[in-house]
């Protein structure tokens, strides 16, 4: 179940734009973002594409009495999730990600190869 860190607003959540996963977190995620957005330039090429193929996509749902929220789908089609079925759910930080378990299980072991690397000073991120 997820739990409420406050009382206003519900969960953000949207497809991954680098990942077949969703994305999701509360109010400080969705600023965290404005900020990142605020941050660059008008007409910036990265400015343009976070407010093009992010913002559209993110959708406020509210948790339901149990910590619900009923995906789209949309959603589930993004992420290879099947309703219903079962899903992982990652921490990032101020935000977390919804992954179908065999995808993240190929990302996971992905991602601790490149980070054994890049703390042996084989890689750069």
């Amino acid at each position: 179940m997820l739990a409420r860190k406050d009382a206003e607003g519900g969960l953000i959540l949207g497809p991954d734009i680098s990942a077949p996963a969703l994305v999701a977190g509360g109010r400080d995620y969705l600023e965290g973002v404005n900020r990142r957005i605020d941050e660059l330039p008008d007409l910036h090429p990265e400015r343009e594409m976070l407010i093009d193929g992010l913002l559209p996509f993110l959708n406020e749902f509210n948790l339901d009495q149990e910590g619900r929220i009923q995906l789209g789908a949309s959603f589930l089609e993004h992420a290879g999730l099947s309703a219903p079925g079962e899903a992982v759910f990652v921490g990032r930080r101020n935000s977390f990600q919804i992954w179908e378990p065999k995808a993240w299980e190929a990302r996971a072991a992905e991602a601790r190869s490149k980070a054994a690397a890049y703390l042996r000073g084989e890689a750069r991120p």
